[in-house]
């Protein structure tokens, strides 16, 4: 992500969020979430990110990521998966968010409402094009380990991992120190949470779209709604007026 000392604090708090995520599951009487597959995200950085330090976007979890994972409390599994999801998140040649242009039609990421959303943004904000507007962005989400090509995102695991993902989201902020966060998940069952979990106060706002504003070490954030379907112009402009 940075300099090497950040990436290793960072690896181990990954490192407990994903032990601390299997002794609450595993002690919890479901058999289905202590058995389930797992899959781990690592924040995803466009290759020119650190060169203005832009905007970061956050999403709520991704369910179809590497690696994938049952649950452990070995800790040389628990790390070498840790480093495979470091891996997974750079790459040799390109940029780390060239993905998204690729699966655009293939996978149908055009139809997300997050992406649309985020490459418009870029490019109207800083003036790139749909070749490049990627490499500007650093993609993370709130949660990191999410069931693995499966939507139901359980309160269990929610909670299991809400401390850690609190810490972590203040982690990302403290190492890449981006201008603008956004967030676009919901404020009241995703950014809240995480927010009050990183003892971060924020301001409530009345906005359509647009939900709360705060800052955190400089970085301006703005949480905004999830749907699913919305007008775009609306809600881009909305953002841009809230953006720092």
């Amino acid at each position: 992500m940075a300099k090497i000392e950040h990436i290793s604090l960072y690896n181990l708090e990954l490192e407990k969020t994903m032990l601390d995520v299997a002794k609450s599951l595993q002690a919890a009487d479901n058999k289905t979430l202590a058995q389930g597959k797992y899959c781990l995200f690592y924040p995803m950085i466009g290759k020119e990110f650190n060169e203005k330090k832009d905007l970061i976007v956050y999403g709520q979890y991704a369910t179809d990521w590497k690696p994938s994972f049952k649950l452990t409390r070995d800790k040389k599994q628990i790390e070498g998966l840790v480093k495979k999801a470091y891996e997974y998140s750079i790459v040799s040649r390109g940029c780390p968010l060239d993905w998204v242009n690729k699966y655009w039609i293939r996978q149908n990421i055009y139809r997300s409402f997050f992406w649309n959303i985020t490459y418009k943004l870029a490019m109207e904000r800083y003036g790139r094009t749909e070749k490049d507007w990627n490499y500007i962005i650093t993609y993370s989400n709130l949660m990191k380990i999410a069931p693995m090509g499966n939507e139901d995102f359980s309160n269990e695991l929610f909670q299991a991992q809400l401390y850690n993902a609190g810490h972590l989201f203040k982690e990302e902020l403290s190492i890449l120190q981006p201008r603008n966060v956004l967030i676009i998940t919901g404020l009241q069952n995703w950014a809240e949470p995480v927010l009050r979990a990183a003892g971060i106060k924020f301001t409530t706002q009345t906005g359509e779209f647009v939900e709360a504003t705060t800052a955190y070490r400089g970085s301006h954030i703005i949480v905004t709604k999830k749907p699913f379907t919305a007008d775009h112009r609306k809600f881009l402009d909305e953002v841009k007026r809230n953006m720092v």
